[in-house]
């Protein structure tokens, strides 16, 4: 991320923030989505039923996403008594926010991979608007990855919890169950010691590297 306290890193963060607010918006409302599909109709009720970042921002967790790097989106409730396969219903709403990320990256990258065909690059941008455009969509790409391979961490709450938690045999549930009471000690230990970026780092050069190979980048 950037300094938002310096010029620099302040222009850079308002570049950003669209990339930003884009990937958070399709990762909660692909939750949303997939839940009310399964029969949960209080997504509708609840006004989480679409891509307007207001719906899904926590302004307190976009704040700690500015200053320090790590931040929330608002939870998405799920009333999983509406579906008719409550374990599969959970662990297929938890999967549908990053893969959303994963397809969107996708997708972008293809726009990226188009417009080089083109021979349009950040190389051969001249103008200040372009130049910006260039750079939000490799950053909404790059959020996108990020965005994935960070909520598929296999801790409570992460939705790779979740995912995981559908495959586990049941002592593997248990001590799932009993890790949920001391996952935010960890998390806080991972954030502090700056541990998660040896996770983090190699899932997301192994997303991008995928996504590339796939696409022929």
């Amino acid at each position: 991320m950037f300094d938002i306290f310096t010029r620099e890193g302040f222009l850079e963060t308002l570049y950003f923030i669209p990339a930003l607010l884009i990937s958070l918006s399709i990762h909660e409302f692909a939750h949303s989505l997939v839940a009310y599909k399964l029969g949960d109709r209080s997504q509708k009720t609840l006004g989480r039923l679409t891509l307007s970042p207001f719906a899904h921002i926590d302004p307190l967790g976009f704040i700690f996403i500015l200053l320090f790097k790590f931040g929330w989106g608002k939870p998405v409730y799920i009333d999983d008594r509406n579906f008719k396969n409550r374990a599969k219903g959970n662990m297929l709403v938890s999967l549908a926010g990053p893969l959303s990320n994963v397809l969107l990256a996708v997708l972008l990258t293809i726009v990226l991979k188009i417009l080089w065909c083109f021979g349009i690059n950040s190389d051969t941008i001249t103008s200040s608007v372009g130049s910006i455009l260039y750079f939000m969509l490799n950053l909404t790409i790059q959020f996108n990855i990020v965005f994935a391979v960070f909520n598929l961490i296999p801790l409570p709450p992460f939705d790779g919890s979740k995912v995981l938690y559908y495959f586990l045999p049941y002592k593997g549930k248990q001590f799932m169950n009993s890790l949920e009471r001391y996952s935010i000690w960890i998390l806080i230990i991972l954030l502090w010691t700056g541990l998660y970026s040896y996770i983090i780092l190699p899932a997301y050069m192994g997303v991008a590297f995928v996504i590339n190979l796939i696409l022929g980048l």
